[in-house]
């Protein structure tokens, strides 16, 4: 699909880097969930991304999602802030948009929307995960991931086929068609 950004421009790691990372199957929980939204939702390609701010005061998480609904579509961006919040408060209260000020403070909670990019964002700002991707392959959902190992580096996982959520991809392949 063109335009659609590599693991290492999404990632923003440098140019030394391997350009196609490696997976490793995984049946990590958080690839399931990822996996279960993007089934659900009937999407055709589906990626979440977290980036820490570095130049902020306190941890600040830059967040978005990019999704196509229909083949040959443009791709949807969603983009919000994430600023962790404290023990037993829902995380959902941690979104924000605009800036923060140095004077003022963090700028309010927003209203996020309720689906498939709020979860999955949840899914990343409450894990080590910094980024989850889905597509189809024919009908098969091809979901992967990538770690925040430390030290600007990662691992990459791949949901094993054996872990893939029930779909209706067959439904989904007679109406594209």
């Amino acid at each position: 699909m063109s335009g659609h950004r590599t693991w290492r421009e999404r990632l923003g790691l440098p140019a030394e880097h391997h350009s196609e990372p490696v997976f490793e199957p995984s049946d990590d929980p958080i690839l399931v969930a990822f996996a279960q939204l993007f089934v659900e939702s009937e999407l055709v390609t589906f990626d979440a991304n977290k980036r820490l701010r570095t130049d902020a005061f306190s941890p600040l998480y830059d967040c978005e999602t990019e999704s196509v609904r229909n083949a040959g579509e443009a791709p949807e961006l969603f983009v919000a802030i994430w600023t962790p919040v404290w023990g037993d408060t829902d995380p959902v209260t941690g979104f924000r948009t605009g800036h923060d000020s140095a004077y003022l403070g963090t700028t309010p909670t927003v209203a996020m929307p309720q689906d498939e990019r709020t979860a999955a964002l949840l899914l990343l700002v409450t894990s080590s995960f910094v980024h989850l991707s889905a597509r189809w392959e024919g009908t098969m959902p091809i979901v992967q991931g990538a770690i925040d190992a430390g030290d600007d580096r990662f691992r990459f996982v791949e949901l094993v086929p054996d872990a893939v959520p029930a779909r209706k991809a067959a439904e989904r392949d007679t109406t594209q068609t």
